[in-house]
């Protein structure tokens, strides 16, 4: 993280003065998230590593958030996936969750949140920062997707700090080069 905000500091361009400061909000709260979550095996120090998290997601969604209207029909299909996913998720999870219910509805509301501000993006800025934040929220839920199941579901799971960790960089680094090539759309879009 702490080179992505480097290379993001480095290289933004930033028009909207707002953008610039939900973007480096979002990078430092995941990194205060990273912090926290190595020491996973504390109770609370977990649930403020989460809390981070769902603050970066949050201020990421504020960074894609724009001012163009949309109709709510052609976001309905999107939902509709969505909601199912975290059905289906939830249902895996639910027996095992006990305390961290809340937590993890939330979290996963967050999930939801970012995922659908990133989609909206697509009429508004060029194809590659959108196909790239697009992949890099793909990335964020397979990661998600993997630590709530070895969390909750399969303690035992195989690789799964690897993976994880696989595709959390990956997820962040893609939001990061993305966010970067929105803001230079003359040298790579050509």
């Amino acid at each position: 993280m702490t080179s992505l905000i480097i290379y993001y500091f480095l290289n933004q361009k930033e028009v909207i003065k707002k953008r610039l400061i939900f973007m480096n909000l979002a990078l430092f709260s995941f990194l205060l998230g990273d912090i926290f979550l190595l020491l996973y095996q504390n109770y609370m120090l977990y649930i403020i590593g989460m809390g981070f998290f769902v603050l970066g997601k949050l201020f990421y969604a504020l960074r894609f958030s724009n001012q163009k209207d949309f109709k709510l029909s052609s976001l309905l299909p999107f939902i509709i996936l969505c909601f199912g996913f975290m059905l289906v998720l939830m249902n895996l999870i639910y027996d095992n969750l006990g305390n961290f219910f809340i937590p993890v509805m939330v979290y996963l509301f967050s999930c939801l949140i970012v995922t659908m501000f990133s989609f909206l993006r697509k009429d508004e800025v060029n194809f590659s920062s959108y196909i790239l934040v697009l992949m890099g929220i793909a990335f964020t839920i397979i990661s998600d997707t993997i630590a709530v199941l070895q969390e909750f579901y399969m303690p035992d799971m195989a690789y799964h700090k690897v993976t994880i960790m696989f595709f959390y960089g990956l997820s962040q680094y893609f939001i990061v080069i993305g966010i970067v090539r929105e803001n230079n759309t003359l040298i790579f879009d050509k």
